[in-house]
């Protein structure tokens, strides 16, 4: 039986390569994940109203488990085109006289969260040793690692309330942490906060979604098979030059599609080959805004409901009881607990492997 492993992330910066989008939140359910995706559409009859995408199991003992702090490994909703999934044979729907096909439908499922090579061999779907929760728009047609993906058109929409960065504090060798979420919210959703959402007329057929507007984070995805037959897929998100005012938090930025057009494209490898998707993802902008958020989320066992909540930065309060609790217990149970340099040279490794590989 496969060890579900979370791995701690934290920041690495490497000869000036920096590593970033570490962790996310998710914190919808699977029906929630669906409806917050779903499009408007028009029937036969002439009858408007919003679908959502399909939500499909990952294959095996694969779940997807909402949570405020998501580490690289763990399986987090990802929209792809129905035509990857094995064992869907959907017919051309035609109009009478017409000819025209439907365009095909969407589906969202957990994947892995760190794409598993296409040439890796072995038992662990973890076990690579390759950092590949992120790859850049400018290398993706010539990393072996990436390419394969993206020339079989296994693109991917990876799907989340926002993310995590962190920025250096002058003068403290304290980072603040930030949460980045989309800035198309409506009036009065704030996005950490439930309550400000969750109503029974939070979807319908006739309106559609009323509730968070997710991040919708273009990616590339794999499908792995172990040496003992574990079907793992796993995704990694693209990443691009930041612009504009987030420059100014960290120079990267995932590549964000804000429109259901755009998302279409990026999905419709049948239609839109790689090169031309690749020039939507340098011309689309990330539309987010953000907030500093409590530096308890700088380690991924914290999983307490505020984690993403905004927090005046000078007068953060002290860890609740139950994280102090949590904390204490973690490091009774494990004798040690990795610091943050720790990890750094864990991903350092990975990282000189992986350009070490490329040359």
């Amino acid at each position: 039986m496969r060890k579900d492993i979370t791995v701690e992330f934290w920041r690495v910066t490497v000869a000036s390569k920096v590593i970033m989008c570490g962790r996310t939140a998710c914190t919808l359910a699977p029906d929630e994940v669906c409806r917050s995706c779903s499009v408007r559409t028009v029937g036969k009859d002439g009858t408007k109203k919003y679908e959502a995408p399909q939500w499909r199991d990952h294959p095996g003992d694969h779940k997807y488990r909402p949570s405020y702090n998501v580490a690289p490994t763990r399986f987090t909703p990802v929209m792809i085109s129905e035509h990857h999934m094995k064992g869907v044979k959907r017919e051309a729907e035609k109009e009478e006289g017409e000819g025209e096909e439907l365009p095909s439908q969407l589906i969202i499922q957990p994947m892995m969260w760190g794409l598993i090579p296409n040439f890796y061999k072995a038992s662990s779907p973890t076990g690579h040793g390759y950092s590949t929760n992120n790859c850049r728009l400018e290398d993706l047609e010539e990393k072996k690692m990436f390419k394969p993906s993206l020339v079989r058109g296994q693109r991917c929409v990876v799907l989340c309330d926002g993310f995590y960065e962190w920025q250096a504090i002058k003068g403290s060798k304290t980072k603040q942490p930030y949460f980045i979420y989309a800035a198309s919210q409506s009036e009065g959703i704030k996005i950490w906060d439930r309550s400000s959402w969750d109503t029974e007329g939070v979807w319908s057929e006739e309106e559609g979604w009323k509730g968070p507007q997710l991040l919708k984070m273009a990616g590339l995805f794999s499908r792995w098979t172990s040496s003992e037959g574990e079907e793992v897929m796993s995704y990694s998100v693209v990443t691009k030059a930041a612009e504009g005012k987030f420059s100014d938090l960290h120079h990267r930025v995932p590549a964000i599609l804000n429109t259901d057009q755009e998302v279409q494209d990026w999905l419709n490898y049948g239609k839109v080959e790689y090169k031309e998707a690749l020039n939507l993802l340098a011309k689309v902008k990330a539309e987010v805004t953000w907030h500093p958020v409590s530096t308890q989320v700088n380690n991924s066992r914290n999983q307490e409901m505020d984690m993403n909540h905004p927090v005046d930065p000078k007068k953060e309060a002290p860890p609740s009881g139950s994280s102090l609790f949590m904390a204490n217990w973690l490091k009774k149970g494990s004798g040690k607990v990795k610091n943050d340099d720790d990890v750094k040279v864990k991903e350092e490794n990975k990282v000189k492997k992986e350009e070490d590989d490329e040359k």
